[in-house]
């Protein structure tokens, strides 16, 4: 008796052979039989064949798989047994070998080669302009990359993605492709990579009224960053997103304590972006410590610096916020000019979200006027649009609402607005914020008043 290897009932293991007492039998038949699933080819080809025939996971799956395991089947992530990998072969209905077939080396070039042209072809989107083209032709990058050799690519098409969901304005989309950038391999392996997806991912939590989380992700992109040891501007824009974070959680004191370890490393940086959005995020540690004179200082340089031909929406954003910190300071005619420019600037972005903070902005500007019909219209406007804005942007704009019915007389209006401003602010864990709309609702404040203002500090 031959003992001959072939798959038992489980896929694997050997059978008993009896050769000999087969001699009408081709040997073929008989011959070892080794078949290896190999990942991630047998996935990919698994989800091409189940969709083209129009098929879910759950039909696939059947009775003796559940669909979350098809899809980490189909993923890459879980290699079936020979007796699965079967099962799915049969209710695709094709042959097994056709799914364990090594896919050739010149085929998984040409494969990788037409992930890189559509991850170019995305990125010059990008640069056009065309986010929504961008998006898509990302998706479409990620979709088909399911190959592990193509890993490198489908980490740069998410952290692509990631800046274009930012643009398109989605930012819980933009949330949960950084969160699983951070989760991706890849970014645990590298200093860089991590220090670089925890600072987004911070930025985006924080827009998300994730306050405490984004002060946690910041923490560990600033020990990252420490870690590295080369590019300060690695590590600038890691305590830059620590700093935003703890201002906009009312920690202002350790906000400032972070600007000033931030003040060498930023006037070492070469003038552009970073630079710009380091300067601002210093502005507003020493606006919140109450000192005025010297954040307009740093916020002017920043705003030389940081010119609607570099970056449209850092412009805009960082208009609005100059104007709400002059206007603090009393100097009316230098905010209008700010938030002029900043219109000019929303006018090519397009954007719902900023036209609502430039409404609330105008808001407060109309109010330091004295011109209280202006500011309800700018008001009314500000609040059609409160559903597209980040959730602390909501609470400040729904502050500069109640001011607003506040100086029409409108008590009622005011008090709904003041207790609605705070919610928005407690529910992000801002309770600072918070506490300074009770505040302001039980001890009115006159509209044009002058001084430090808590909802006039919007970080970058």
């Amino acid at each position: 008796m031959t003992v001959m290897k072939r798959p038992g009932p489980d896929g694997a293991g050997t059978l008993p052979c009896h050769s000999s007492l087969h001699p009408q039998r081709p040997h073929n038949l008989w011959r070892a039989i080794t078949l290896t699933v190999e990942q991630p080819e047998f996935g990919r080809q698994v989800r091409e064949i189940r969709r083209a025939q129009g098929l879910s996971q759950t039909d696939l799956a059947g009775d003796n798989m559940s669909p979350s395991y098809i899809s980490l089947v189909e993923s890459g992530r879980r290699a079936p047994s020979v007796k699965l990998a079967r099962v799915i072969a049969e209710r695709l209905g094709v042959p097994l070998q056709q799914l364990v077939a090594p896919q050739p080396r010149e085929e998984r070039r040409t494969h990788r080669l037409g992930l890189v042209g559509r991850l170019v072809a995305a990125r010059s989107s990008q640069l056009s302009g065309d986010w929504e083209a961008a998006h898509d032709q990302l998706r479409e990058v990620i979709e088909r990359a399911g190959d592990s050799e193509a890993d490198e690519v489908l980490w740069e098409a998410r952290w692509d993605l990631a800046t274009t969901l930012g643009h398109l304005g989605r930012q819980r989309e933009r949330e949960e492709t950084l969160r699983r950038l951070l989760d991706d391999p890849l970014t645990e392996a590298s200093p860089l990579l991590l220090t670089r997806v925890s600072v987004e991912f911070a930025q985006a939590l924080r827009l998300a009224g994730k306050l405490s989380e984004s002060v946690r992700v910041a923490e560990e992109a600033v020990r990252s960053a420490e870690s590295l040891g080369a590019d300060p501007a690695e590590t600038v824009r890691a305590r830059v997103a620590l700093l935003s974070a703890c201002a906009e959680s009312g920690d202002w004191q350790r906000a400032a304590g972070i600007a000033e370890e931030l003040r060498d490393a930023v006037s070492a940086l070469p003038d552009g972006r970073v630079k710009a959005v380091a300067l601002w995020a210093c502005a507003g540690a020493r606006y919140a410590a109450g000192d005025t004179p010297q954040a307009l200082k740093l916020l002017d340089r920043a705003v030389e610096l940081a010119t609607p031909g570099t970056d449209l929406q850092l412009s805009a954003r960082l208009s609005v916020a100059g104007a709400l910190m002059r206007l603090s300071a009393g100097e009316a005619e230098a905010a209008e000019s700010l938030l002029e420019q900043a219109r000019r600037t929303t006018s090519l972005l397009g954007s719902d979200g900023r036209r609502t903070q430039l409404a609330a902005a105008s808001v407060a500007l109309s109010l330091h006027r004295g011109d209280t019909g202006a500011a309800l219209d700018q008001a009314r406007e500000a609040e059609a649009g409160l559903d597209g804005t980040a959730p602390l942007d909501e609470a400040r704009c729904t502050v500069a609402l109640a001011r607003a019915h506040r100086a029409a007389g409108a008590a009622g209006e005011a008090d709904a607005r003041y207790r609605d401003a705070a919610a928005r602010y407690e529910r992000t864990g801002a309770y600072r914020f918070a506490v300074e709309v009770w505040r302001e609702l039980s001890e009115p404040v006159p509209p044009g008043r002058t001084g430090f203002d808590p909802h006039a500090l919007v970080m970058p």
